[in-house]
């Protein structure tokens, strides 16, 4: 009997490592999810980037999204102009409706896009202003590897202290995805440090809150992650920004920072295929240890910055789980 029971658990292990789909279920992916898992892989370089590598990028990024950008500066924004805050650019994008409640508050947003890419005006931010009903200032922070470390979390420092010095503290909220995850936890850390108030709440999105590849994830959603993979893509991101710098440093690995009791209110949104996912859970901790108040939300089956995708049901019930909780000032 202990011969048979050990053939048969061999045969179930031999079946679902010669069918991939039984390690990889996708059954609570919603068909959305499904056709983008399916037709999606990371792209790959070959090589650290550089300014002439990544600026063709930066172009066809921009241009591949402007249609659908347009869209929504029509159809969600009632304005979208440039300002320069502290020497920075900013795009402040005001929506249709503010509600009455909302009049004097202001989100600061910090784009990602591997500190090498991004635009601080992209579809996210909008949708956010809209569901926000009150203006976003997205923050046009230099770029790696032209500007690599502090250049991107000085800018974003100087655009946050003019914005709460401009209005209430308690009327701000900043949020970011990936990279700009990483920027907006060191950002607020560099500002206490400096004596700045804090936020009322803190929104963010797979946060890059470890750039030493350190967890599990990095390597386990390796391949099973569709929009990011450490193996020739986010290897060089961090390099491109960390530069000589090391990687370690609280400042560009937030998850090692001391945190403290009075950071804000912070929500996390992440997936079990996130690359990211083990620094989100490590960090959730580390504020929960440090006393902070946080939020960890994790969905089943999806992936880096599947709330960036605007036909996922599972993106729209992240984005509107963000804004409910920066709306609420991070009570929920």
């Amino acid at each position: 009997m202990r011969i048979i029971c050990l053939l048969l658990l061999c045969a179930a292990i031999f079946s679902c490592a010669s069918d991939p789909s039984r390690l990889h279920q996708t059954e609570t992916m919603s068909p959305q999810a499904q056709r983008f898992l399916k037709q999606s892989t990371p792209p790959v370089f070959e090589s650290p980037l550089t300014a002439a590598t990544v600026s063709p990028i930066r172009e066809g990024q921009r241009a591949a999204s402007e249609a659908e950008r347009e869209h929504l500066r029509k159809t969600l924004m009632s304005s979208m102009r440039w300002e320069t805050i502290g020497g920075v650019p900013v795009a402040v994008l005001t929506p249709k409706t503010i509600a009455a409640e909302n009049k004097g508050r202001a989100a600061l947003y910090l784009h990602g896009g591997g500190f090498t890419l991004g635009i601080p005006d992209d579809a996210y931010a909008m949708r956010l202003a809209a569901l926000l009903q009150f203006p976003v200032y997205g923050v046009q922070y230099r770029l790696a590897p032209e500007h690599p470390f502090p250049a991107a979390l000085d800018d974003c420092l100087t655009v946050y202290a003019k914005l709460v010095a401009s209005h209430d503290p308690h009327n701000v909220v900043v949020f970011g995805g990936s990279a700009g995850g990483n920027l907006a936890l060191a950002m607020l850390i560099k500002a206490n440090t400096a004596g700045l108030p804090m936020p009322a709440a803190l929104g963010l999105s797979s946060p890059a809150a470890d750039l030493t590849r350190t967890g599990d994830s990095p390597f386990a959603n390796q391949g099973r992650d569709p929009v990011l993979q450490w193996d020739g893509l986010m290897e060089y991101f961090a390099l491109a920004y960390t530069g000589d710098d090391n990687p370690g440093d609280p400042l560009l690995s937030p998850v090692y920072a001391d945190y403290w009791p009075g950071f804000p209110p912070t929500l996390i949104t992440t997936g079990t295929r996130d690359l990211f996912l083990s620094g989100c859970v490590r960090l959730s901790r580390a504020l929960r240890l440090a006393g902070a108040q946080v939020k960890l939300l994790v969905w089943e089956n999806m992936f880096h910055g599947f709330d960036l995708i605007p036909d996922l049901p599972e993106g729209q019930e992240a984005r509107e789980e963000m804004a409910l909780f920066l709306l609420g000032g991070g009570e929920q």
